[in-house]
């Protein structure tokens, strides 16, 4: 029996998730706002702590991704449309971790299934949701719209999760930006993810089974077409989510741009059960 995940199979094509390293793009939004200091401190786990420069700000961002394993036979295996690229939104709040900045993962949601199993090997723990975005082309300048897709198309894309909208985000992108003028964004990097697998054995051992702090490992990364404008956003009062606490007091800015990156797999950083 072969595979990189469960379900194994004879010829290895049954796992739910081809073997990293996978080589990713993504269209990527992302939403800066300010919120209740109190509500981003209760979402910082010890030994991590709240970052006094950046207390009460967190980002969401929201990319669309196109991926295949750097594996000749797995991407050969994997070109079905629905396991080439996927939806993701992550809520992000600053922190301090051993004394440098960085990010903790708060909420992640997907719309993929494989996509939800990848998230909690990972860490980033994503639920699975539906998202819509607003079309674009840019052929539409030629019957006078401006949904184009570049400066002053309006961008609106919702997330929900069993049939409850968990946030609405706006975006109409209005100046070309040089990557620095993100610098309040990725100074924050790496992005970290608490992992947590309980104890459900009977009788218990009591302890989880896996519960770290963990980062992705990437290589290779780049960027570009870094724009800014105006942005709205909206957190929804979801059943089986606690968002709405969060819920913005101030939209700073909002952003687009590309990106592109290998993913080859985590890094612990912190052990709970050590």
């Amino acid at each position: 029996m072969k595979g990189f995940t469960r379900p194994f199979s004879p010829g290895g094509t049954a796992s739910v998730l081809p073997k990293l390293p996978w080589r990713i793009a993504a269209d990527q939004m992302m939403i800066h706002f300010r919120t209740d200091p109190k509500a981003t401190d209760a979402f910082i786990p010890a030994p991590m702590a709240p970052n006094p420069e950046m207390r009460g700000q967190a980002f969401l961002w929201t990319p669309n991704l196109i991926v295949e394993p750097v594996d000749i036979a797995d991407a050969a295996a994997s070109r079905h449309p629905a396991r080439t690229h996927y939806n993701v939104a992550v809520i992000a709040i600053p922190t301090f971790f051993k004394g440098k900045p960085s990010l903790i993962s708060a909420f992640q949601w997907c719309d993929r299934d494989w996509l939800v199993v990848l998230s909690w090997i990972l860490g980033t723990c994503s639920k699975l949701a539906e998202f819509q975005t607003t079309g674009v082309h840019p052929m539409l300048a030629n019957v006078g719209s401006n949904r184009t897709g570049g400066l002053g198309t309006p961008f609106v894309r919702t997330c929900s999760r069993l049939g409850q909208q968990l946030f609405q985000a706006s975006f109409t992108p209005r100046e070309q930006i040089k990557p620095e003028a993100m610098n309040f964004y990725f100074k924050n990097f790496p992005l970290i993810s608490e992992r947590h697998i309980p104890d459900i054995h009977i009788p218990p051992k009591g302890r989880p089974l896996v519960h770290d702090l963990t980062q992705m490992v990437m290589g290779d990364a780049t960027g570009g077409g870094h724009v800014r404008g105006e942005a709205t956003l909206k957190f929804g009062d979801a059943d089986n989510e606690e968002i709405a606490m969060l819920q913005p007091l101030e939209v700073m800015g909002g952003y687009r741009w590309q990106m592109g990156f290998l993913l080859h797999g985590i890094e612990v950083v912190h052990d709970y059960l050590a």
